[in-house]
């Protein structure tokens, strides 16, 4: 299981669910998505993430996997999600 992500800049931090839940809530809202399937959406993401057998995964790795997903299951929030990292 991923226990830490490796940021751009090389630094680590430990994995946290709950920020990429909170990434794909933010992205969902901007899209005007029910948060159920928000919710849904960013938990499926996570178990593909957390069944992953190293240690440690690049954020950007992570990134691609959510909007893998996204584009797939609801492009709307990939949408935003992108236009939301663009803005930052």
């Amino acid at each position: 299981m991923v226990k830490r992500i490796v940021k751009r800049d090389d630094r680590r931090e430990d994995y946290d669910r709950e920020k990429l839940r909170r990434g794909v809530m933010k992205a969902a809202e901007r899209a005007e998505i029910d948060e159920a399937r928000a919710k849904e959406l960013a938990d499926k993401v996570a178990n593909k993430i957390e069944v992953d057998q190293r240690e440690e995964m690049r954020a950007e790795d992570i990134r691609n996997i959510l909007l893998e997903e996204l584009d797939r299951e609801e492009r709307a929030i990939a949408d935003a999600f992108r236009e939301f990292k663009k803005e930052q």
